[in-house]
């Protein structure tokens, strides 16, 4: 069995990282595999090829941005793609990511359509069934067919003009060029794949779940060193985002955590972030900005470590982070938003709505009054987003489309 797998990053990233992981455990297991990227180093291994230049990405990306079309652009891309495909003849190709201008997405749909490549659709985000948006939030025009959009200028990057009905009408005659016995779908959460069944776009395909996988060699519970600092604290609680800031448009939560901190003085807040903001003044003494985890290995010391994760997003479709921190034992509580409370482990999990801080406060105090066996919580998380259990549904996907 032979597998491409296409995605705009590899080995970086989320997606680019979960990719990388479904290629290594099927060429452990015998099968040829190739992964096209588009962005991020020249060069990774022998198994993958990168089809995007720089210079490519940015004609791409101004492009995208004046004309209003944001998987348009150029297509050299597809063209090396294309001839990878005919040079490796893959039995199925799974797409990924696509996004983030690497490669004209309309033409490399249709072009595995019409040569009739068995195709596997992942989606990570929102945007082939919102045919634009990474997160619809609360909009609903995408079920039936987007248009008049108030926030396709800021959702998409779009300088000029709402581009929304062509984008969409575009996306729509793209998937549907499929004969449907040539186009299986999957989504990364429950959540997310009953988002799918209510899209107009997608309503012609079978939509099945399969949950991204991690590395669990590195995330599971580890004996409590003493990373994390806990003295004058009765507990301690984890923040785990790309990046902290305190303003009202980060989807992220960072504004939330000066509230929470003054209601729960007694708790010690460490903030773990790859970036963060230059302007932030004034936090209580009980939040420790970390900054960015040195490595893999101790990002899960410190989910281990911690006695709760908070989860401040407005919207996620999967999160990594609710999976980290349950394979290190560590429960999680947060706002609801799509894909966490979806995947979590329910008796180690509370989630409330969205902005809701003293409800927040209440179900953080009454999980944290529970005693837990951290690994216990690790196993049965170990069980659900373990890199062989994600390979193992791939694969059962990979062969039973074959037949």
């Amino acid at each position: 069995m032979r597998i491409l797998e296409i995605n705009s990053v590899y080995k970086e990233g989320s997606t680019g990282k979960i990719v990388a992981c479904i290629c290594d455990e099927l060429i452990a297991h015998g099968y040829e595999v190739v992964a096209c990227y588009g962005n991020g180093k020249p060069y990774y291994d022998d198994h993958s090829i990168k089809v995007c230049s720089a210079l490519e990405h940015n004609f791409n990306a101004l492009l995208g941005r004046v004309a209003g079309i944001p998987f348009g652009g150029f297509y050299f891309s597809n063209r090396r793609v294309e001839k990878v495909i005919r040079s490796f003849n893959p039995d199925i190709v799974h797409v990924h990511c696509v996004n983030g201008y690497m490669i004209n997405v309309y033409s490399l749909l249709k072009y595995l359509a019409k040569n009739r490549f068995k195709t596997i659709l992942t989606l990570h985000a929102e945007i082939f069934h919102t045919a634009g948006c990474e997160h619809a939030f609360d909009c609903n025009k995408w079920k039936s067919q987007c248009r008049n959009c108030e926030y396709y200028r800021q959702s998409v990057g779009s300088w000029f003009f709402d581009r929304s009905k062509t984008s969409w009408q575009k996306m729509f005659d793209a998937l549907n060029t499929f004969n449907v016995n040539d186009l299986k779908v999957t989504a990364v959460s429950p959540w997310l794949a009953g988002r799918v069944k209510q899209s107009t776009i997608m309503k012609r395909y079978q939509v099945d779940c399969v949950l991204n996988g991690l590395d669990t060699s590195i995330f599971h519970y580890k004996d409590n060193v003493g990373m994390i600092d806990r003295r004058g604290y009765e507990k301690t609680v984890l923040f785990v985002t790309p990046y902290f800031g305190l303003e009202d448009n980060d989807i992220k939560g960072g504004r939330y955590i000066p509230a929470l901190s003054r209601a729960l003085p007694n708790y010690k807040f460490v903030i773990v972030a790859s970036k963060q903001s230059e302007s932030i003044e004034g936090l209580s003494r009980n939040i420790q900005i970390w900054g960015r985890a040195k490595n893999q290995e101790e990002l899960a010391q410190l989910y281990s470590e911690a006695d709760v994760t908070i989860m401040l997003s407005r919207r996620e479709t999967f999160s990594m982070v609710t999976a980290e921190s349950l394979c290190c034992g560590t429960p999680v509580v947060g706002f609801k938003a799509g894909g966490p409370e979806s995947i979590a482990i329910k008796d180690y999990c509370g989630f409330v709505e969205y902005g809701d801080i003293p409800t927040l406060v209440t179900c953080l105090e009454s999980l944290l009054k529970q005693k837990f066996e951290k690994k216990k919580i690790s196993n049965l998380a170990i069980s659900s987003f373990g890199a062989e259990t994600m390979y193992r549904d791939y694969y059962n996907i990979y062969k039973t489309f074959l037949k």
